[in-house]
């Protein structure tokens, strides 16, 4: 029992470690490093990411006025999560219909990982929630920091379109216009639906 109890341990920390090497890899060699993590298979990885959008949550709950509780946005996050996942996977199927490359696990994991410029972006939002409250001034400053969070914003979209897109291409094998394709389609329902979770006051900017 000390024995399984000290394996976990280890597998937990060196997965953590491999989460921080990939994270790092993805920003600076983004086409290896999704082609890599495609293929691995080490759960805990999944289990740590996961755990960081929990955490997020979780702080967000004490920081903003939120109405509700972190337990349940990250359950509605997992919604949101498997069924931009299990989208994709189906909609490959049909597109290519005798060709068995596609994996749902391959793609969980890739997608596991599109996840860090949201969750940067996130963290980023509420530690400027707390050092520049709004309402924000229309002073050089304030117009320049403006400038400066869009431009940073933008940035991590531009990352996260990319990881998502070579998710979805390692991951299904699919070819540039076919991921195309599979976005337009995706766009189609997800905008609606976000308004909806906009509505409902659970996201504002939807966590995905």
């Amino acid at each position: 029992m000390v024995f399984r109890k000290e394996q976990i341990i280890v597998n937990f920390i060196t997965s953590l470690i491999l989460v921080v090497r990939n994270f790092f890899l993805l920003i600076f060699y983004p086409y290896k490093t999704m082609r890599k993590i495609s293929l691995e298979k080490d759960h805990w990885q999944i289990l740590i990411i996961f755990l960081l959008v929990f955490f997020y949550f979780k702080l967000s709950y004490f920081l903003k006025d939120n109405p509700y509780p972190a337990s349940f946005t990250f359950f509605a996050f997992l919604i949101n999560f498997f069924l931009t996942a299990g989208f994709f996977y189906f909609l490959s199927k049909l597109i290519k219909k005798n060709d068995n490359s596609a994996s749902f696990k391959s793609l969980f994991f890739s997608l596991s990982y599109s996840l860090f410029p949201t969750l940067i972006w996130f963290e980023s939002v509420s530690l400027l929630y707390l050092i520049l409250p709004p309402p924000r001034t229309t002073s050089i400053l304030g117009v320049s920091f403006s400038i400066f969070f869009i431009a940073y914003s933008l940035s991590l979209l531009l990352w996260k379109l990319i990881l998502v897109f070579l998710a979805i291409r390692f991951s299904l094998r699919l070819s540039f216009y076919q991921i195309l394709y599979l976005w337009f389609l995706y766009l189609i329902w997800f905008i609606p639906y976000s308004i909806l979770l906009y509505q409902v006051k659970l996201f504002r900017v939807p966590f995905i």
